[in-house]
């Protein structure tokens, strides 16, 4: 499962989420990372990033000032990774980064930080690198900059298990209808233009949402 051949099984299962009527798997835990979580949330915050995705670790630092802004009000949210097939090696960054989750989840943004920050790493840099030397370097990076073991994320790239749930997150998240990063839903609807929201814009909507007395919708309903 090396170059070309990775990237066309990736290929293969979007066009297979997409184009089939067959049942998404449901996966035995939720898909996503919890952060910041409200125990009765009236604004939940779901974003969907590539590890690999440029977009996505320009948009990481935005969002985590708004979820520790309204960490107290109400706001949870949520971190889905939906790796892009164009963005090579991103799904061992996605499978990794379950492992980390299963191992110390409380090292997952630690990771997904880490990873936004040194992306050229597995991209570029890894352009000539085989599946054996890529999945040993990202246990490496791991050791050394989230402090989990190697051998841990070298068993992880073993294990079928943390594979399935790697690939059932992907597919929940084409289920949604996403098919790019960053994506955004709040509260169940896609919201396009959130990707390029700034704090200021981020704190308008959302103090909209909390403010409001009524469902959105019903202001439209005669």
């Amino acid at each position: 499962m090396e170059g070309s051949g990775f990237l066309f099984i990736i290929a293969c299962l979007a066009f297979i989420s997409v184009s089939s009527n067959a049942q998404t798997p449901v996966p035995s835990r939720p898909s996503g990372y919890i952060y910041q979580s409200s125990p009765n949330p009236k604004v939940v915050v779901e974003v969907f990033y590539d590890h690999l995705c440029d977009g996505s670790a320009a948009n990481f630092p935005v969002l985590l000032q708004v979820l520790n802004a309204y960490v107290d009000n109400g706001v949870s949210g949520i971190i889905h990774i939906f790796p892009l097939p164009y963005h090579h090696n991103a799904f061992f960054m996605q499978w990794a980064g379950t492992t980390v989750r299963t191992a110390n989840s409380a090292k997952f943004m630690n990771y997904t930080a880490a990873v936004f920050q040194n992306q050229d790493i597995f991209l570029t840099q890894a352009v000539n690198m085989t599946e054996i030397q890529v999945k040993n370097a990202i246990a490496q990076f791991v050791e050394t900059n989230v402090g989990i073991s190697a051998d841990v994320i070298l068993e992880g790239f073993q294990d079928s298990t943390l594979y399935y749930a790697s690939v059932y997150d992907w597919k929940y998240a084409a289920s949604r209808t996403i098919t790019g990063t960053p994506q955004f839903i709040v509260n169940g609807v896609v919201v396009p233009d959130a990707q390029g929201y700034n704090f200021a814009q981020w704190k308008t909507f959302i103090d909209g949402l909390l403010g409001a007395k009524v469902p959105l919708h019903h202001k439209f309903n005669n």
